[in-house]
């Protein structure tokens, strides 16, 4: 029983060495959240026609101008989305096409590594002293002594191969899941764009038929679709708040501003017809914005404003690109308005983030009057004021 043992035990032993090269066991469940190390925000530099769209829209001399210069934009975006995706699937396609090849190659190796165990399981039956009592030959038995450590040679030559396969099939298979990744916010963003086209288009068919009353629904149609954004992010922050139950981060909150600019619209009643009604401590208003407006240049980096943990990436029914974090003590905040095309949000759901980590950049999804961070904190469907938190600016 001693030599199957034996082998038995080595086997074992080259199970053990490639076991690093099996897939990582996901621990996310059990282990509490660690923070990634906060990364540089960097201005995202657009072309000069997209800084002239931006112009166009912020300087829109009536709803039809502006409508207008928004469809232009998303026609550009769109046609960017579009090109941008077949660049992915491109890539793809090269990593699966790597994939299946080292896939053979591995398979090959370690048939090769298997081939040399067994080899130098057999060789190893027979001592030196067992060759010179059979052959009588001195010389011979010392061939089959060095024969041993060749083989020997040869099984770490062929592990090392076979580590160095596996190495890549796990990078190249990360990878692909990072395309794969891209390729759904791609679809989402081309989804978006696709949406906001064709309710842009149907407003400017309408406009163009001249008249206050067209003007009129339009602008009712506005106001519904900020409706219906508003009853999304409800919908977002109650189902994130179910979904809590994770570590809490157990700490006082140490708030930053998301993006460096100007406040443009403040908290609170409004004077503008395009901002939908709100029931705010008790009292309704036919117009209120739940947040700030922070105008800044097109590109500018988006930051979390307090610590926590990614609850939602996507899309509102109005188009905007928002990111949603959960915070401790049940409040969220929420970033509207980011680029979904060119630089799209650097977080994913899940991702646990510091005060002052880039999520994103500043962009024109969406309905928007210009560049600019549309920023709200949330407990609930409550709405709170963001200047009552927030450090003196």
């Amino acid at each position: 029983m001693g030599r199957p043992t034996r082998a038995v035990a080595r086997a074992f032993l080259l199970s053990l060495a490639l076991a690093p090269f099996a897939p990582a066991l996901a621990l996310a469940d059990t282990d509490p959240p660690k923070p990634s190390p906060t990364p540089v925000p960097v201005v995202t530099r657009f072309s000069p026609e997209q800084y002239a769209q931006a112009r166009a829209i912020a300087e829109a001399s009536s709803l039809a101008v502006r409508i207008d210069a928004e469809r232009a934009l998303s026609a550009a975006e769109r046609s960017f989305v579009v090109d941008r995706a077949a660049h992915v699937r491109a890539e793809r396609e090269q990593i699966v096409s790597r994939i299946a090849t080292l896939e053979v190659e591995a398979d090959s190796r370690q048939q090769e590594l298997d081939r040399i165990v067994q080899r130098e399981y057999r060789e190893s039956q027979r001592t030196p002293l067992e060759v010179l009592l059979s052959t009588g030959s001195i010389l011979t038995a010392l061939v089959a002594t060095s024969s041993l450590g060749s083989l020997a040679d040869a099984e770490h030559a062929a592990l090392l191969d076979l580590r160095r396969i596996q190495t890549e099939l796990e990078t190249q298979r990360a990878d692909l899941a990072g395309h794969e990744a891209d390729l759904a916010l791609l679809a989402d963003a081309l989804a978006a764009k696709d949406a906001l086209l064709a309710k842009l288009s149907a407003q400017a068919d309408r406009l163009a038929t001249g008249g206050t009353s067209a003007e009129v629904g339009v602008l009712r149609d506005l106001v519904n679709t900020e409706l219906a954004a508003t009853a999304k992010v409800d919908a977002l922050v109650a189902t994130a708040a179910a979904a809590a139950g994770g570590p809490a981060f157990q700490r006082a909150l140490a708030w930053v501003w998301p993006a460096r600019g100007v406040v443009s619209q403040g908290f609170g009643p409004s004077s503008l017809s395009l901002e939908p009604p709100r029931t705010y401590h008790g009292i309704a208003y036919p117009n209120f914005h739940d947040g700030l407006d922070i105008a800044a240049p097109l590109g500018s980096p988006v930051f979390a404003a307090a610590a926590g943990r990614v609850a939602f990436v996507g899309h509102l029914p109005d188009g905007a690109e928002v990111v949603l974090i959960a915070h401790d003590a049940g409040l969220f905040t929420l970033y509207a308005h980011l680029d979904d095309a060119h630089a799209p949000p650097t977080v994913r759901v899940g991702d646990v983030v510091r005060a002052g980590h880039p999520i994103g950049v500043i962009g024109l999804s969406g309905l928007t009057t210009g560049p600019h961070l549309h920023f709200v904190i949330r407990r609930g469907e409550e709405p709170i004021d963001p200047s009552g938190l927030l450090p003196p600016s």
